[in-house]
């Protein structure tokens, strides 16, 4: 009896260390995740970066030429497959080249640009990459108006032809010295999303339906599976990729999965855990859990405020204006000043002193935007209702930045947002709601997201209920990926949470170019801004007026800043007189990153190499760029041998005469020969690898100073949570072995 009550004891004793250590594994990091990969991958030779679009509705379509698809970002297929000629690197400026060996060469009238593409390129099969590709990749958009890059190249191209297989030369209907903007990556892809494959392409019998499964891909990488629920997608390594063969250039993760695990919180809980290496942003409470949680984490900057500041898209609410009452200029105007800035302003400040970047205008408002465009434009905006009296802090904040601090937003005005509204014919009912014209009640329907953007779906639920308090009845739509972007490129909203018009340049025109009428796609208008006044139901007695000023924006040479500044502005003001959209800010982007298992993440001031966007197709240089740090257990993965390096390589001309390479030529028009084309292409401009050094500035010569004033917070020292489940483990430990000595 006495062996059975010792054992009784043990027995417990053991119970209560076992549940003390159990709290304790809840708090001690996860670094064998369970990731969907092959058998005996171990995790040190996966590169983990989310699906941050959520779940695809058909994860084995890869055509993203048709609109309405969801994002290229979210699968890797920008990141890790597709190529395009040129890249920026938003951090310097700088051109990079591609798969173009060279930058784009213009005559001097800018109607000729000649393309130099780089020998010994090969897609992911082996096939060589050739002007042929270049070319079927024009020729398919030229002729399929199901295509988004149909209404692209057709107001422009009017022929295209090689020389030989590595030098393209297209003739443009007018001048364009920004045709090559095209076909080079800025932000999330080049408006051509990729270039494709002829021997591939070819073979599709209809290119709106082909789906382009698998991808054969110019990128490192080549796709190994997919979630056929379309949460996650796995790349693996191409050994055979031409940027080793001809540079040596190869990234140090054997695969790299791209994979929606949920909702926020569980992704916070997955990086807390190292089961995710790269996200695209967190709300603030849930970056506070990852915060709180890994001691490895970094952002934008390796400290606080880690928060990327300058995103490329301003979040806020867009009308559509094809859609009554919403083609009305005083509705937009009047539902704009029913809207409190500083409430939404507020959520989206972070416990590590991020802070948003207000933004009235639709350009990202940084310390080189601020003078040429906000300033600029400031009296006029007075007029138009931007608030004359900012919050103090908010101007304390844009100071500190090196922004002028009088120009935040639009006033909160519901006194003249009824004025405009009873000015069309709106009224209030004896219920304190608002009646259309005709006196039915008036409902709004507010799509927004869901399961990705949620910065986007907090700012909607915000903006419903401060028109609720107004007087409007509001329903929310909060709706997946695929069918978000079926139905925004589609223009089947009222009201929709939405970011249009994304762009890091000063030169604004490649973000205005879209505003033109010419580029109005009937079946694909998105929030119908270049058909406003084209279609029918809109009236827009300036239409003619802002054509005319992007026509002239597009004639201007993005170096001539002062005339891009003085068109710019005047097609700005339209906007802001219209207001087809009302935008907020770039939310704060946490875009984090785990330094646990892979090392040389970018980083400002002391390693920014590149803007921490795992988002953008810039993605595929932290790639090349990331190194195992020792502290996963790893296989096949690699310190990468040599610095990613795209070297200028102009070919030589040598005119190709043979049968299989004839010119290519959109319907009814006649390519020159290629004797005459070497005759008239004498005077040139050439794009120096700088050529945005003028056009996009960055934050890089921003002083460190200047960032770290924007707030002060308080560093995490101790990891108190581990520390106190430690403490609480050995107590109870403790009270056990005292509780059974005490019973002996």
């Amino acid at each position: 009896m006495k062996n059975s009550a010792i054992l009784r004891n043990i027995m417990a004793v053991l119970i209560m260390i076992f549940m003390a250590t159990s709290m304790l594994l809840v708090y001690v990091p996860k670094v064998e995740a369970q990731l969907p990969l092959p058998s005996g991958v171990p995790r040190g030779d996966v590169l983990v970066v989310e699906n941050h679009w959520g779940v695809y509705t058909d994860p084995r379509d890869f055509n993203f030429f048709v609109p309405g698809k969801p994002a290229i970002g979210g699968n890797g297929m920008s990141q890790v497959c597709a190529g395009s000629l040129w890249y920026i690197n938003t951090t310097n400026s700088e051109l990079i080249n591609y798969v173009a060996a060279a930058p784009p060469e213009y005559t001097s009238d800018f109607k000729k640009v000649t393309i130099y593409l780089r020998k010994g390129v090969t897609w992911s099969d082996g096939v060589p990459f050739t002007a042929d590709d270049v070319l079927f990749t024009i020729d398919i958009c030229m002729k399929n108006s199901k295509l988004g890059c149909y209404y692209t190249l057709t107001p422009w191209v009017d022929k295209y032809y090689k020389l030989d297989d590595y030098t393209v030369v297209v003739e443009l209907k007018k001048p364009n010295p920004r045709f090559h903007y095209y076909w080079t990556v800025i932000i999330y892809s080049a408006t051509i999303p990729h270039l494709l494959p002829k021997h591939v392409w070819e073979k599709a019998a209809d290119p709106v339906a082909f789906k382009f499964y698998p991808p054969v891909c110019l990128g490192p990488y080549t796709l190994k599976d997919v979630d056929p629920g379309g949460t996650w997608f796995l790349w693996e390594r191409n050994e055979n990729w031409w940027g080793t063969k001809l540079y040596g250039i190869k990234p140090g993760p054997k695969y790299v999965l791209f994979i929606h695990q949920g909702p926020e919180e569980t992704k916070a809980l997955a990086m807390s855990r190292h089961e995710l290496d790269a996200i695209r942003t967190f709300l603030p409470e849930n970056f506070e859990i990852v915060w709180k949680a890994n001691p490895y984490i970094g952002g934008w900057r390796s400290k606080p405020p880690f928060a990327w500041p300058f995103d490329a898209c301003v979040k806020g609410i867009g009308f559509n204006v094809l859609r009554y009452p919403y083609n009305i200029t005083e509705v937009r105007r009047a539902l704009v000043f029913a809207l409190n800035f500083y409430e939404v302003y507020d959520a989206f400040t972070g416990p590590d002193g991020s802070k948003p970047t207000p933004s009235v205008l639709p350009l990202v408002r940084y310390i080189y935007a601020d003078k040429p465009y906000y300033v600029a434009l400031k009296n006029e905006l007075l007029k138009l209702g931007l608030d004359p009296s900012p919050r103090a802090d908010v101007q304390d904040q844009l100071k500190s930045m090196g922004l002028d601090p009088s120009i935040v937003w639009w006033k909160y005005d519901p006194t003249e947002a009824e004025r405009l509204l009873k000015s069309v014919g709106f009224s209030k009912g004896p219920d304190g709601k608002w009646r259309l014209p005709d006196g039915t009640p008036w409902k709004i329907t507010l799509l927004t997201t869901s399961g990705f953007e949620m910065e986007s779906q907090r700012i909607g639920f915000m903006i419903a209920e401060q028109w609720r308090r107004f007087g409007i009845d509001v329903d929310v739509q909060p709706v997946e990926a695929g069918v978000w972007s079926a139905r925004t490129a589609k223009g089947d909203y009222d009201v929709a949470t939405v970011w249009p018009g994304c762009s890091l340049l000063l030169d604004a025109a490649p973000h205005i170019w879209g505003w033109h009428s010419k580029y109005c796609n009937p079946d694909a208008p998105g929030n119908g801004w270049s058909c406003y006044g084209v279609l029918a139901g809109t009236k827009f007695p300036q239409r003619q007026e802002l054509d005319s000023l992007i026509d002239q924006l597009e004639l201007t040479p993005p170096w001539e800043l002062d005339k891009v500044y003085e068109l710019s502005r005047k097609a700005l003001l339209i906007w802001a007189q219209q207001m087809p959209w009302a935008g907020f800010f770039p939310t704060p982007f946490y875009t984090l990153h785990d330094t646990y298992c892979w090392e040389n993440w970018p980083s400002y001031p002391d390693n920014y190499y590149m803007d921490t966007v795992y988002w953008w197709a810039q993605m595929q240089f932290i790639i090349l760029s990331l190194k195992p740090s020792g502290r996963c257990p790893t296989k096949d993965a690699i310190t990468p041998p040599v610095p990613p390096r795209f070297p200028v390589e102009k070919p030589t001309i040598t005119p190709t005469t043979s049968p299989t390479t004839t010119v290519t030529t959109p319907p009814a028009t006649t390519a020159p020969p290629p004797t005459t084309v070497v005759t008239t292409v004498t005077k040139t401009v050439v794009v120096p690898t700088t050529i945005l050094s003028t056009v996009v500035s960055t934050v890089s010569s921003v002083s460190t100073a200047t960032m770290t004033a924007t707030t002060t917070v308080t560093q995490r020292v101790t990891e108190w949570t581990t520390t106190i489940a430690i403490a609480i483990a050995l107590l109870i430990i403790g009270f056990a072995i005292g509780w059974l000595i005490k019973r002996k």
